[in-house]
């Protein structure tokens, strides 16, 4: 199963261009969505990848939706009182393997959601599960880089380990100059992924499709 995360930064880009670059994934995660790319994005790919996770159309403009050939077996969102990832982490389970896709909020607004996270990382790290998103935080960040350590510490596998260049690839650089290169968008696998390998695609930021690249991440299911 090949499985593509991209943050589309609100643009609608070309569906059959998307397909392409990201090798014709078989599962489709879109980050900060906006009411008319969500429907862009559904009409452009019903044909493909008809299986689509639950809306959320009418809160948060930083949307994020699953778009899957494959039947969802199961879709949720958290959805606890004060979790500022309440419409930005969504949980699919797809073919027997939970893939949790996360938008992380920057700044100070960190707080609570990486402390949601951390309590279900360490309850489900020996499972067939995939943690994937842009969370807003270079391991180089002293202040919330420890947070993506401590997933490891449970058990986690962090892709990039595995990933050739990982360790000086970078995802995103902003518009204004006093922007700096970062690596924000991360991949963790479950012990029960085993065999989860990470591909970098940067060609959606160097040809400014979005201001990220793209994260694909290939699950061997016959192992």
């Amino acid at each position: 199963m090949r499985i593509l995360f991209l943050n589309v930064r609100k643009k609608s880009i070309d569906c059959r261009n998307l397909l392409k670059m990201a090798r014709r994934p078989h599962v489709i995660i879109l980050a900060e969505l906006l009411q008319g790319s969500q429907t862009h994005y559904e009409t452009g790919l019903h044909k493909t990848h008809e299986h689509m996770s639950r809306p959320t159309l009418y809160s948060r403009s930083r949307h994020i939706r699953i778009y899957s050939k494959y039947e969802l077996e199961a879709d949720r969102r958290t959805s606890l009182r004060g979790n500022r990832l309440k419409n930005n982490w969504v949980r699919c389970r797809i073919k027997g393997i939970t893939i949790s896709a996360v938008h992380m909020p920057t700044r100070a607004k960190k707080r609570k959601p990486f402390a949601d996270l951390k309590r279900w990382m360490a309850k489900h790290a020996k499972s067939r599960t995939l943690l994937i998103g842009d969370f807003n935080t270079a391991p180089s960040d002293k202040k919330w880089g420890p947070q993506l350590k401590t997933w490891t510490e449970f058990g986690w596998r962090n892709l990039w380990d595995g990933t050739p260049g990982g360790d000086k690839a970078w995802t995103f650089k902003g518009t204004r100059k006093s922007d700096r290169r970062r690596r924000i968008d991360h991949a963790f696998a479950g012990q029960g992924l085993g065999n989860a390998k990470l591909t970098h695609l940067p060609d959606f930021r160097v040809k400014r499709l979005t201001d990220h690249s793209g994260l694909l991440v290939t699950i061997n299911q016959g192992k």
